[in-house]
């Protein structure tokens, strides 16, 4: 198994993409602190891991319990080889209109978590030439329209995945993110059905990412095959980036020919 004898931490994980991020390292052998500020489905979770999963309530929105989540997988494994910082919120409000309450909120469990957490852990993963691999977006690498601060704090994570890479490369510590596309998370699932068709629509892949495929990408950076990948942001959104935004003029034209 490819984690065996290796201790993570996990944010973000009582679902969607850090919940199957978790299960995959487990299932890799490895010992995983689950955090999480939701005590019911982090309780979930570790029933359907089992015991590679160790249940950690933490609020990403401070720096204090972050800092202590970093200390208590340290206390409990006796060392930590992986940090996947994977908590995030979404909002929703162009500049003039957002409450600068909601941007400090935003950035401070978007952004300053992973600062703060991967501050607090550097020095154990250069013990043990770590890893550390953070969840982005494709909003972190263009504009949304209306959704000011986490495009903001997303473009934060990558930026800060860069120069902690090449800063920390020398030391054997490899840091990489993943910019997902849509993915079918609960944070999406209450979007209205006409608003994800919209979405799907504008993908290549004409889907929404399952939480399973964005893990793998993430397990995929925290293991030994990704020896010599640093300071990289991965989108894996289905081929929305790599696409203009321009209609298919072929299609177009069969649906003129059509009609």
């Amino acid at each position: 198994m490819e984690f065996q004898g290796k201790s993570a931490i996990v944010t973000g994980a009582a679902s969607g993409i850090g919940a199957e991020t978790t299960k995959l390292l487990v299932k890799g052998g490895a010992r995983v602190l689950a955090v999480d500020v939701n005590e019911t489905k982090l309780k979930v979770l570790v029933q359907e891991v089992g015991e590679g999963a160790v249940p950690h309530l933490a609020d990403m929105a401070q720096q204090g319990p972050v800092e202590a989540m970093v200390k208590a997988a340290v206390d409990r494994f006796g060392g930590l080889d992986i940090l996947v910082n994977n908590a995030g919120i979404g909002s929703l409000a162009r500049a003039a209109d957002l409450d600068p309450d909601e941007w400090r909120r935003v950035m401070a469990i978007d952004l300053d978590a992973v600062y703060w957490a991967s501050r607090m852990a550097l020095p154990y993963l250069i013990e043990r030439k770590g890893c550390i691999v953070s969840t982005a977006s494709i909003s972190g690498m263009a504009a949304d329209y209306a959704f000011t601060a986490y495009n903001v704090a997303k473009a934060g994570v990558i930026a800060l995945t860069r120069v902690m890479g090449i800063d920390y490369a020398d030391k054997g510590v490899r840091v990489n993110c993943v910019s997902p596309g849509l993915v079918a998370t609960p944070l999406t699932g209450g979007m209205p059905k006409a608003t994800v068709d919209e979405f799907e629509r504008r993908i290549p892949m004409r889907r929404a990412a399952r939480p399973e495929e964005i893990a793998e990408v993430i397990t995929f950076l925290a293991s030994s095959r990704a020896s010599y990948i640093i300071g990289q942001n991965f989108a894996v959104d289905g081929g929305l980036m790599a696409h203009t935004g321009q209609p298919d003029v072929l299609d177009f034209r069969a649906q003129l020919a059509k009609g």
